[in-house]
Parts: C-alpha cells; sequence; structure tokens
C-alpha cells in the first residue's frame, strides 16, 4: 500500500514538473513572439540583420553582441529555419537564433579556451585538422569524423579552409 502511494506520489510529482516545464516553454515563445513583433518595423513577420541585432540587444539584458556574433548566429538561424536563406529571419528562425544565443552564452568560456589551445598561431582561425582537436576536446575525447568535421567548418563559411575564431561553434 505505501508502495503504491509513493509511486502515485511520484508520479503526480512528474506531471506537474511536465506541466510546469510546458508552462514555461509556452511563456518563453510568448515573449518571443512579443520581441517579434517589436523588432519587426516593416510588420511583415520576419526580421532584417538590423532589426535583429536591436532584439539581441534586449535579449542579451541591453548588451548588444558583437556585429561578428550578430552576423554569425543570424547566418545559422536563416539556414536552420526553414532553409530557404532569403536574408531575414521568421518567428521560427529568431526562436532557433536565441535558444543558440543561450547556448553559446552558458559554453563561451569553454570554447574560447579551447579555441585559443589551438590556434596556435594567434591568426583566429583553425586549420581542419585543429579545429578536429577542438572538437575532440569539446566531445570529452571522442573524436568527431572528418565528416562533422567538415560541416562544422561548412556551417562556419571558412571559405578559405579554415575555422575562424568569430564562427563560434554553437
Amino acid at each position: 500500500m505505501a508502495a503504491a502511494a509513493a509511486s502515485a506520489n511520484a508520479m503526480n510529482q512528474a506531471t506537474r514538473k511536465r506541466h510546469e516545464a510546458a508552462r514555461r516553454m509556452q511563456e518563453e515563445e510568448h515573449k518571443i513572439f512579443k520581441l517579434m513583433r517589436k523588432y519587426d518595423r516593416s510588420q511583415d513577420g520576419k526580421l532584417d540583420k538590423k532589426e535583429f541585432g536591436d532584439l539581441m540587444q534586449e535579449v542579451n539584458e541591453g548588451v548588444r553582441p558583437s556585429s561578428e556574433e550578430i552576423a554569425y548566429i543570424y547566418q545559422v538561424a536563416d539556414r536552420e529555419g526553414k532553409g530557404d536563406m532569403d536574408g531575414t529571419l521568421d518567428l521560427e528562425e529568431v526562436k532557433s537564433a536565441i535558444g543558440s544565443w543561450r547556448a553559446y552564452l552558458q559554453n563561451k568560456s569553454q570554447i574560447d579556451e579551447a579555441f585559443k589551445k589551438y590556434d596556435q598561431d594567434g591568426s583566429g582561425k583553425l586549420e581542419f585538422d585543429d579545429l578536429k582537436k577542438l572538437l575532440t576536446d569539446l566531445n570529452d575525447g571522442t573524436p568527431p569524423s572528418d565528416k562533422e568535421v567538415q560541416e562544422v567548418m561548412d556551417k562556419a563559411d571558412g571559405k578559405d579552409g579554415q575555422f575562424q575564431g568569430g564562427a563560434i561553434v554553437w
């Protein structure tokens, strides 16, 4: 009898946690929707790079991310949304961008430290093999495949075959 009550209590707690998480997610989506409306000056349901930069400043508690950070996360989000790369961000792409930004902030010091370790010449760029070593460190010693490294390179738009420090691992 006591075991059944404990099991029911645990299920109720799990249900409450799921409902709370769903409520928080809904609140977050509503906040992003309101931000989108606030900064979408043309009211076309999309943000251009300037509007997005202004929105990111508010998301970042009044501190404007660098133009390099804004440009990169904008590019990544425009690729990840519908894949249309139309030069604007819709609501889903803005959600993706904000999520990527928050993940970046949580891991920034670790990423910066690891990047500096492998940027031996101080150029701000990593060659393919250097990037592979960095990703291995970030992945607790498990090396990524060459294909995965190339995908990171491609996503970072390393047209010169190098991964730049500004093209942050999101």
